[in-house]
Protein backbone atom coordinates (compact mmCIF):
# COMPACT_ATOMS: atom_id res chain seq x y z
CA UNK A 1 0.00 0.00 0.00
CA UNK A 2 1.59 3.50 -0.69
CA UNK A 3 1.62 6.04 1.78
CA UNK A 4 -1.08 8.42 2.80
CA UNK A 5 -0.08 12.34 3.30
CA UNK A 6 -2.15 15.67 4.32
CA UNK A 7 -1.28 18.42 6.05
CA UNK A 8 -3.45 19.36 8.78
CA UNK A 9 -3.90 23.66 10.74
CA UNK A 10 -6.16 22.91 13.54
CA UNK A 11 -8.81 25.81 13.91
CA UNK A 12 -10.37 26.88 16.75
CA UNK A 13 -13.78 24.69 16.10
CA UNK A 14 -11.95 21.50 15.30
CA UNK A 15 -10.12 21.87 18.44
CA UNK A 16 -13.27 22.36 19.84
CA UNK A 17 -15.15 19.64 18.74
CA UNK A 18 -12.26 17.46 19.85
CA UNK A 19 -12.05 18.75 23.81
CA UNK A 20 -16.10 19.08 23.82
CA UNK A 21 -16.25 15.27 22.70
CA UNK A 22 -12.74 13.90 25.05
CA UNK A 23 -14.63 16.00 27.91
CA UNK A 24 -18.33 14.54 27.52
CA UNK A 25 -17.75 10.87 26.72
CA UNK A 26 -16.12 10.19 29.48
CA UNK A 27 -17.70 8.88 33.74
CA UNK A 28 -16.85 12.18 34.56
CA UNK A 29 -18.27 14.12 31.64
CA UNK A 30 -22.06 11.76 31.83
CA UNK A 31 -21.75 12.10 35.49
CA UNK A 32 -21.36 16.19 35.25
CA UNK A 33 -24.63 15.98 32.87
CA UNK A 34 -26.37 14.01 34.93
CA UNK A 35 -25.76 16.61 37.40
CA UNK A 36 -26.81 19.36 35.56
CA UNK A 37 -30.07 17.62 34.34
CA UNK A 38 -31.15 16.50 37.98
CA UNK A 39 -30.37 20.23 39.00
CA UNK A 40 -32.92 21.55 35.78
CA UNK A 41 -35.24 18.67 36.66
CA UNK A 42 -35.76 19.79 40.24
CA UNK A 43 -35.52 23.81 39.86
CA UNK A 44 -38.82 22.85 37.24
CA UNK A 45 -40.34 20.32 39.61
CA UNK A 46 -39.97 22.48 42.67
CA UNK A 47 -40.77 26.10 40.87
CA UNK A 48 -42.18 28.14 43.26
CA UNK A 49 -41.70 26.07 46.53
CA UNK A 50 -38.53 27.58 47.32
CA UNK A 51 -36.88 30.36 47.48
CA UNK A 52 -35.65 32.93 44.66
CA UNK A 53 -32.09 32.09 45.84
CA UNK A 54 -32.31 28.38 45.80
CA UNK A 55 -33.85 28.53 42.25
CA UNK A 56 -31.35 30.83 41.16
CA UNK A 57 -28.79 27.98 42.28
CA UNK A 58 -29.97 25.25 40.67
CA UNK A 59 -30.15 27.13 37.60
CA UNK A 60 -26.55 27.98 37.85
CA UNK A 61 -25.85 24.30 39.01
CA UNK A 62 -27.89 23.21 35.56
CA UNK A 63 -26.34 25.49 33.33
CA UNK A 64 -22.88 24.80 34.77
CA UNK A 65 -21.83 22.16 32.66
CA UNK A 66 -24.27 22.36 29.82
CA UNK A 67 -23.63 25.87 28.96
CA UNK A 68 -21.01 27.71 31.10
CA UNK A 69 -18.32 24.59 30.42
CA UNK A 70 -18.93 24.63 26.84
CA UNK A 71 -18.44 28.06 26.61
CA UNK A 72 -15.01 27.89 28.91
CA UNK A 73 -13.94 25.48 26.47
CA UNK A 74 -14.42 27.38 23.51
CA UNK A 75 -12.42 30.34 24.82
CA UNK A 76 -9.58 27.87 26.29
CA UNK A 77 -9.53 25.96 22.71
CA UNK A 78 -9.25 29.89 20.86
CA UNK A 79 -6.59 31.40 23.52
CA UNK A 80 -5.14 27.52 23.05
CA UNK A 81 -5.06 27.71 18.79
CA UNK A 82 -3.47 31.89 18.84
CA UNK A 83 -0.48 31.25 21.81
CA UNK A 84 0.73 27.91 20.80
CA UNK A 85 3.19 27.44 17.44
CA UNK A 86 2.78 23.80 17.87
CA UNK A 87 -0.78 24.13 17.04
CA UNK A 88 -0.69 27.11 14.64
CA UNK A 89 1.49 25.94 12.29
CA UNK A 90 0.67 23.13 9.73
CA UNK A 91 1.64 19.57 10.31
CA UNK A 92 2.18 17.13 7.75
CA UNK A 93 1.56 13.43 8.47
CA UNK A 94 2.43 10.31 6.10
CA UNK A 95 0.52 7.58 7.11
CA UNK A 96 2.44 3.88 6.38
CA UNK A 97 2.71 0.74 7.58
CA UNK A 98 5.66 1.39 9.53
CA UNK A 99 3.08 4.31 11.48
CA UNK A 100 2.14 7.43 11.57
CA UNK A 101 5.38 10.21 10.50
CA UNK A 102 4.37 13.75 11.64
CA UNK A 103 6.94 16.67 11.04
CA UNK A 104 6.72 20.39 11.29
CA UNK A 105 8.93 23.00 10.62
CA UNK A 106 11.54 20.86 9.84
CA UNK A 107 10.96 18.40 12.73
CA UNK A 108 10.22 14.87 12.33
CA UNK A 109 8.59 12.30 14.63
CA UNK A 110 7.54 8.73 13.86
CA UNK A 111 5.02 7.16 15.87
CA UNK A 112 4.38 3.16 15.48
CA UNK A 113 1.05 1.56 14.74
CA UNK A 114 1.55 -0.02 18.28
CA UNK A 115 1.63 2.69 20.37
CA UNK A 116 -1.86 4.20 19.14
CA UNK A 117 -4.08 2.90 22.49
CA UNK A 118 -7.62 3.77 20.55
CA UNK A 119 -8.55 5.39 17.35
CA UNK A 120 -12.13 7.13 17.73
CA UNK A 121 -13.87 7.88 14.38
CA UNK A 122 -16.35 10.98 15.07
CA UNK A 123 -18.56 12.49 13.28
CA UNK A 124 -15.89 15.83 12.15
CA UNK A 125 -12.73 13.91 12.28
CA UNK A 126 -10.75 10.63 13.47
CA UNK A 127 -8.81 11.16 16.40
CA UNK A 128 -5.34 8.57 17.34
CA UNK A 129 -4.65 8.27 20.75
CA UNK A 130 -1.59 7.69 21.93
CA UNK A 131 -2.38 8.06 25.67
CA UNK A 132 -5.37 9.08 27.85
CA UNK A 133 -4.85 12.97 27.14
CA UNK A 134 -2.70 13.22 23.94
CA UNK A 135 -4.20 12.62 20.79
CA UNK A 136 -3.57 13.53 16.86
CA UNK A 137 -6.48 15.23 15.55
CA UNK A 138 -7.42 14.18 11.60
CA UNK A 139 -10.49 16.34 10.63
CA UNK A 140 -12.45 15.34 8.11
CA UNK A 141 -12.58 19.08 5.95
CA UNK A 142 -8.21 18.70 5.87
CA UNK A 143 -7.75 15.34 4.71
CA UNK A 144 -7.60 16.96 1.02
CA UNK A 145 -10.60 13.79 0.21
CA UNK A 146 -8.57 11.26 1.63
CA UNK A 147 -10.94 10.86 4.36
CA UNK A 148 -12.62 7.60 3.96
CA UNK A 149 -9.09 6.10 2.39
CA UNK A 150 -7.49 7.21 6.29
CA UNK A 151 -10.36 6.17 8.19
CA UNK A 152 -9.75 2.63 5.87
CA UNK A 153 -6.13 2.75 6.63
CA UNK A 154 -6.46 3.35 10.48
CA UNK A 155 -8.29 0.60 10.71
CA UNK A 156 -6.35 -1.63 8.98
CA UNK A 157 -3.37 -0.95 10.62
CA UNK A 158 -5.43 -0.60 14.21
CA UNK A 159 -6.07 -4.88 13.31
CA UNK A 160 -3.25 -5.65 12.94
CA UNK A 161 -1.89 -4.32 15.71
CA UNK A 162 -4.18 -4.78 18.52
CA UNK A 163 -2.74 -7.52 20.46
CA UNK A 164 1.14 -6.21 19.17
CA UNK A 165 3.58 -6.21 21.70
CA UNK A 166 6.75 -4.83 20.75
CA UNK A 167 10.08 -7.19 21.84
CA UNK A 168 12.65 -5.28 24.00
CA UNK A 169 14.58 -4.72 21.85
CA UNK A 170 12.43 -2.27 19.50
CA UNK A 171 11.63 -0.40 22.69
CA UNK A 172 15.16 0.12 23.24
CA UNK A 173 16.34 0.70 19.33
CA UNK A 174 13.77 3.69 19.71
CA UNK A 175 14.61 5.06 23.22
CA UNK A 176 18.34 5.11 21.38
CA UNK A 177 17.35 6.49 17.51
CA UNK A 178 18.20 3.39 16.45
CA UNK A 179 15.96 1.09 14.10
Amino acid sequence: MKDIDFDVTLQTGELFSFTMRHTYCSISGIFSLFISFAALFACLATLGSFSLTTSLLLVFVASLFTVIQPLMLYAKCKMQIKRSENINAALHYTLSEDGICVSQDGQEVQVKWYDIRRAVYAKKGVYLYMSPVRAFIFPEGQCRGKYNEICAFIREQMEKYKDYVPEEEEIAGEGTGRE
